[in-house]
């Protein structure tokens, strides 16, 4: 969705946008960039028992970057199960907040009252965290809101809420919303249980231990599954395909066989963890499964390509497995937990404000697909379709770890700093970037960028679109 237009913009005009003349302590309170220091404000604390923080630049530009922060799991998370995290960060990249700060920009962060699929948790505390800025430091000349992962939804919904919002940047987000994500979720569970783990329960976790050990049995079963002969690798390719169709990762590229099927591997874990322990999770939150896979029809999922790879692998298995899936039993959506979860807070693709998109392109917990359904929102939507602009990463052909364009949220600094710089410059003057923009801005000083003006994302897996 990009209309290449404007001027040719340097890295050097790109930061002396950036940096107007400010104002400062001592200066005229009225003016609109003044602002109290951290020496006579509390520049971290909590607003309602919750962290926040703000980082204050020595000349401010009058911009302030309030940040929402990424999914947060309300318990204990696999592969690692780390417990979830309290602090308030104000961006997903310290040396980006860094370089944001060095160039005149206040940054704001919060945490939410509770972490899990907390989406109005987290647009409250954005709310609290403007009005505690606003109040405290200064009323800002612009204010930006971005995020990362579901913090990119709290972005977005405040962006087509808030009258005090300028500008967004929602990232690595799932802009379809909660039901579409979860209902993949439960189609790669689905294809699991009826393929490789017969007695695997799909929803109405009853703790989350039983959730966590499902999550763990089925990476016994599928590391299994990797050495078990053609049926079983069959079996296992066709769950992966159902989930987001890539097969690129953070850590394996699909430059091989091996590393493709490694890549699948990291995807459906990645996937299961919230088709396990943040269902749990959900469905404590809306009070029954929201989830269902009535009427999906998998076998039209599957790409050319995939077909022959699992033709060569497990000759004549493709058919019998999905036939298998054609005749289980289905999952049924709670009605009113399935409006509830809508309720929790889904874009409308009503913009009200310059939005820009970032995405990677093989991303296996918000697939890159969600910004194909944003996108079409806006279209349909009476809102300024015009601003938005949905920007990808995609990674080099080779690699053993991803710089950048593979995996959640992985970006670059730079490619932070970039697009915001951007996004700043489109609200102050009304230009919309142009590619060139985007590509000197978005490298920085790097030798290379993952930006990639060709890539397209794709419809949305699943047939039964919103």
């Amino acid at each position: 969705m990009f209309l290449p237009a404007g001027k040719l913009l340097t890295v050097a005009a790109v930061l002396l946008l950036a940096l107007p003349a400010c104002g400062t302590d001592d200066e005229d309170p009225s003016a609109p960039t003044s602002f109290r220091t951290c020496e006579r404000v509390a520049c971290s604390g909590t607003i309602d028992g919750v962290e926040y923080q703000f980082r204050l630049p020595r000349v401010w530009n009058g911009t302030l970057l309030l940040y929402s922060h990424e999914y947060r799991p309300a318990d204990p998370f696999p592969p690692d199960f780390a417990p979830g995290r309290t602090d308030a960060p104000v961006a997903g990249d310290d040396r980006a907040a860094d370089r944001l700060l060095d160039a005149g920009y206040a940054l704001a962060g919060s945490a939410w009252e509770s972490n899990g699929y907390a989406i109005r948790d987290g647009v409250r505390a954005a709310q609290q965290l403007y009005e505690k800025f606003r109040k405290n430091v200064a009323t800002p000349e612009r204010v930006y809101v971005w995020g990362e992962s579901l913090g990119g939804v709290v972005s977005e919904l405040l962006a087509e809420r808030e009258p005090w919002v300028d500008g967004a940047l929602p990232m690595c987000s799932t802009l379809a919303g909660t039901n579409p994500n979860f209902d993949l979720a439960l189609d790669v569970a689905f294809a699991f249980k009826t393929l490789l783990y017969p007695r695997m329960r799909l929803t109405g976790y009853r703790s989350y231990a039983e959730a966590r050990e499902t999550w763990l049995e089925v990476r016994r079963r599928a590391t299994a599954a990797v050495s078990g002969g053609p049926d079983q690798v069959g079996r296992l390719m066709l769950v992966s395909a159902l989930g987001n169709q890539v097969w690129k990762s953070r850590t394996h590229d699909d430059a091989t066989t091996a590393s493709r099927t490694s890549a699948g591997l990291d995807i459906l874990f990645e996937v299961m963890g919230f088709a396990t322990v943040g269902r749990f999770d959900l469905e404590r939150r809306v009070g029954g499964n929201p989830s269902t896979n009535v009427g999906a029809r998998y076998g039209q999922r599957i790409s050319a390509q995939e077909r022959r790879e699992m033709a060569f692998v497990d000759p004549g298995g493709l058919d019998e497995h999905l036939a298998e899936l054609t005749a289980a039993p289905r999952v049924a959506a709670d009605p009113i937990a399935r409006a509830q979860a809508q309720r929790l807070g889904d874009p409308t693709g009503a913009l009200r404000v310059p939005t820009i998109t970032l995405h990677t392109g093989y991303d296996a917990t918000a697939i890159v697909q969600n910004e194909t359904v944003f996108g079409n929102r806006a279209l349909r939507s009476a809102g300024r379709t015009g601003d938005l602009l949905q920007v990808y990463t995609t990674p080099p052909a080779r690699y053993s770890t991803a710089p950048y364009g593979a995996g959640h949220c992985n970006f670059t600094t730079d490619e932070r700093v970039g697009v915001v710089s951007n996004l700043d410059r489109w609200v102050r003057t009304g230009d919309r970037p142009t590619l060139t923009d985007l590509a000197v801005a978005m490298r920085g000083t790097s030798p290379s960028t993952g930006f990639d003006p060709l890539f397209t994302p794709g419809p949305w897996p699943a047939e039964r679109e919103l």
